[in-house]
């Protein structure tokens, strides 16, 4: 109960952190191009406290689920009358800034968590420091204390930058260059990017770093997931092979793509016995073992900003492009559910930052009722030099927030039944 009242006040400390700071963004673009803003309010729900101050009334309130700003005009008067510090009087550019600013704002808030993440400690670069099994560098002629410079032309300064490369659908083979006692050599690495087996489970790390056999979490819409493997769930064997460690499993899974296996795990005391077929999955992988590290600074966190930011939108992209289906989504039980397994302040401030940016990318889609809807709408305006009609956009709105709300009861009933 105790750990469940904690995930709680988690959940709420993110949701409420990130909701203020996107409203905040909106607040402060307003006030900079003299735009009135009726409330700024921290909460929703029944008033804590009030102060009206320069004509805005500042409110914290009860319900620690976000926030909003109430900006002058931004809704059209119903007598049609408005004011010169009214948001309807400014032209498309202003307005665009205005409504922008708190996406603007919600990556700014997961920058600031990185730096303070990524400066202290260190990063790992791209200088080989071991390789696995089989690695396909070994075989094409790399050694250790390499540093790999660029793939397919594309400059790397980090690991995560290797690790998040992907080559097209059917491409295997990758151009690499790489720098061995200052010099640049360039190959052709065969086999870099190949098809495995996934069945979308993440593993327990103990405190020595190494991947334990446990389920931590399944993916929405997963192998493991339509099945009923859940978390806490112990990987005993697949297809009658042991597998004591994380490393095993993903080993023997890995070439058994769209093959039926037998997995077994122990949930409690009780033995269950699992048909799954994995899903085929195309990893670049270069098989490095392991990678140098050095000390943090400016631009590498930076760097590893951007590579978080391709990767929300990468997952948006798969989605409406169709290579990731929509029950693969998660909703705000999936959240809750990732919260509750966060350990320590610096993994619940990186999942701040995820969520931040995640919040960002979302509203700035051109989908009514979010801010990127409503910037569609002023460019429309911009290229018809005609507003668009009240009715229209009320009717937009209420059509795109009814998808919404439809949107979320789905991805969370999925979420709910995948936990359960």
């Amino acid at each position: 109960m105790i750990g469940f009242l904690i995930t709680i006040i988690k959940l709420l400390a993110i949701i409420l952190v990130v909701a203020t700071i996107h409203e905040f963004g909106h607040f402060l673009a307003s006030k900079l191009l003299k735009v009135g803003v009726d409330e700024f309010s921290i909460g929703f729900g029944p008033k804590i406290v009030q102060k009206k101050f320069k004509g805005t009334m500042y409110s914290l309130r009860w319900l620690p689920l976000g926030g909003y700003c109430a900006i002058e005009g931004e809704e059209p008067s119903e007598d049609g009358i408005e004011t010169d510090s009214s948001y309807q009087k400014k032209n498309a550019f202003e307005k665009i800034i205005i409504l922008s600013m708190g996406v603007i704002f919600n990556f700014i808030l997961a920058l600031v968590v990185f730096l303070c993440v990524y400066l202290p400690g260190n990063v790992a670069t791209t200088e080989i420091r071991s390789f696995s099994n089989n690695s396909v560098l070994l075989e094409a002629g790399l050694q250790e204390g390499d540093k790999i410079v660029s793939l397919n032309g594309k400059k790397v300064e980090l690991y995560s930058q290797i690790s998040n490369f992907r080559l097209g659908e059917g491409v295997k083979d990758v151009q690499l260059q790489y720098e061995r006692d200052g010099k640049i050599n360039e190959v052709t690495v065969k086999n870099a990017q190949t098809t495995e087996g996934k069945i979308g489970i993440n593993f327990k790390v103990d405190e020595n770093g190494e991947s334990k056999n446990i389920v931590e979490l399944t993916g929405a819409g997963t192998s493991a997931a339509k099945i009923g493997i859940k978390s806490g769930d112990i990987i005993l064997s697949v297809d009658g092979i042991s597998t004591p460690d994380a490393t095993s499993v993903v080993e023997t899974i890995k070439d058994k793509a769209g093959k039926e296996i037998k997995v077994q795990v122990q949930r409690g005391e009780e033995i269950l016995d699992f048909n799954l077929t994995p899903e085929a999955k195309e990893v670049f992988d270069l098989g490095i073992g392991s990678i140098a590290t050095e000390k943090s600074n400016l631009k590498y966190a930076f760097i590893e900003t951007i590579e978080n930011i391709k990767n929300i939108v990468g997952s948006y992209l798969d989605l409406f492009t169709g290579k990731v289906s929509i029950n693969n989504m998660s909703g705000i039980v999936g959240i809750g559910e990732v919260v509750s397994k966060s350990q320590g302040i610096i993994n619940f401030f990186m999942l701040m930052a995820m969520i931040s940016m995640a919040v960002g990318v979302a509203n700035i889609l051109p989908f009514p009722p979010l801010d990127g809807g409503k910037i569609f709408l002023v460019l429309i305006e911009c290229v018809t030099r005609k507003k668009v009609s009240e009715k229209v956009e009320l009717t937009v709105s209420y059509i795109g927030l009814g998808l919404l709300l439809l949107l979320t009861l789905f991805v969370t009933y999925k979420d709910i039944i995948r936990i359960i």
